[in-house]
């Protein structure tokens, strides 16, 4: 939270680049133990809006930074790993920043390339650059979502081979747009149809339109041995109560689902402290009075945001009064089904285990943390009643 003041009035940043960090650094020191080439993609790198003369808050810095710790990180276990970034920028004056930016670096080694073009015009240029043996992290984040962020323009590097993403579904605008006639044929570009979300809450609104998005990207992603799995976190406006953007993350491995799950669930806790500190400078500003206490000192990581009796429920439902082996992959399947993350279902089970209604057989004694180690795949059970 220390670096929070170069972020304010665009927390939101703060939020994608905390996200960034927490999952990347889990990713390329996973993958890094296997793979001899890793690139990363930015496909809409800006900068946008820095603070610092030297772009250390942006988008383009911050992924370098993690790149460079975790290139060492590899090194010092033996594991010499080669690292590659792109950064594409269309708008002259920003890419002259980008491409000033990347020539001043030191010399450390990683490979940095710009290219200055439309997106969707230099996606054949963006696969050649990648290559095919590589692992490619592709960030999608673009200012507008026109030619950037429908699963049609992605399609060739969504069916890639070896190949993950982050993609900005922007959709506070986005839910705006849905409505009016003149975007029809751009909808359903991105949902694969015309959502009808007329006689919908905003809640069942918001829940439609990713339900619709993730299920268009999936579908267009299909081809290849492994099928894409989705997941997302949603990021809400600094001081209202209102969601600005979802972060869907794509990816074709139920570990890199848990991963990136259990980075999210970090983050929610963070996000909960941004916005609390924005609430109150906004306070302050308004009443040009101090207040005593940090906004923070009163955030509990416990969430108030789920019923957790439901989480139960559903776990009552998954299991039987015979043993069923829960890993990785059935792990990565429950948080894919749901909007829960790994620690509600960790809780949830736990308290089910004191109730007696459930069981795991290969946990010698209670977790009270890790009920379920899912890495190691563990035989659970439903006590009949």
């Amino acid at each position: 939270m220390d670096k929070l003041g170069k972020y304010k009035g665009k927390e939101q940043g703060y939020l994608k680049h905390y996200l960034l960090q927490a999952y990347l650094e889990r990713l390329f020191m996973i993958v890094g133990q296997h793979q001899r080439t890793i690139c990363y993609v930015d496909c809409f790198a800006g900068p946008w809006h820095s603070e610092s003369d030297g772009l250390e808050d942006t988008s383009i810095a911050v992924p370098l930074k993690i790149i460079r710790k975790c290139r060492d990180g590899l090194r010092s276990i033996g594991k010499e790993v080669s690292f590659r970034a792109l950064f594409v920028e269309e708008k002259k004056k920003p890419f002259q920043a980008l491409e000033s930016y990347l020539a001043g670096r030191k010399d450390d080694g990683i490979e940095t390339t710009a290219k200055q073009g439309e997106f969707h015009q230099l996606v054949p240029e963006i696969l050649d650059w990648c290559g095919t043996d590589s692992l490619v992290f592709f960030f999608v984040d673009p200012t507008g979502w026109k030619d950037a962020i429908e699963p049609l323009t992605l399609a060739p590097l969504l069916r890639r081979a070896n190949s993950e993403f982050l993609i900005n579904f922007m959709y506070d605008f986005l839910s705006r747009t849905v409505p009016q006639p003149e975007f029809q044929t751009d909808m359903v570009r991105i949902f694969g149809e015309v959502p009808d979300t007329q006689r919908m809450s905003p809640e069942e609104r918001e829940a439609h339109l990713i339900a619709l998005y993730l299920n268009n990207l999936k579908q267009v992603a299909a081809e290849g041995e492994d099928r894409p799995r989705t997941v997302y976190v949603k990021v809400q406006m600094p001081t209202r109560d209102r969601t600005l953007y979802h972060l869907v993350y794509l990816t074709r491995h139920p570990k890199g689902i848990v991963e990136f799950m259990e980075a999210s669930e970090k983050l929610d806790l963070v996000q909960k402290k941004v916005r609390a500190l924005a609430k109150q400078d906004e306070r302050i500003e308004r009443s040009k009075q101090t207040e005593m206490f940090s906004a923070v000192e009163h955030i509990s990581d416990v969430r108030s945001d789920i019923d957790l009796t439901e989480v139960k429920e559903y776990w009552l439902k998954l299991l039987t009064t015979l043993p069923k082996r829960f890993g990785t992959r059935e792990f990565a399947e429950m948080l894919e089904s749901t909007e829960w993350f790994p620690g509600d279902f960790q809780k949830a089970f736990s308290e089910l285990a004191k109730e007696g209604k459930v069981r795991n057989l290969d946990a010698k004694r209670a977790r009270p943390v890790k009920a379920v180690n899912f890495e190691k795949t563990e035989a659970l059970l439903r006590i009949r009643p």
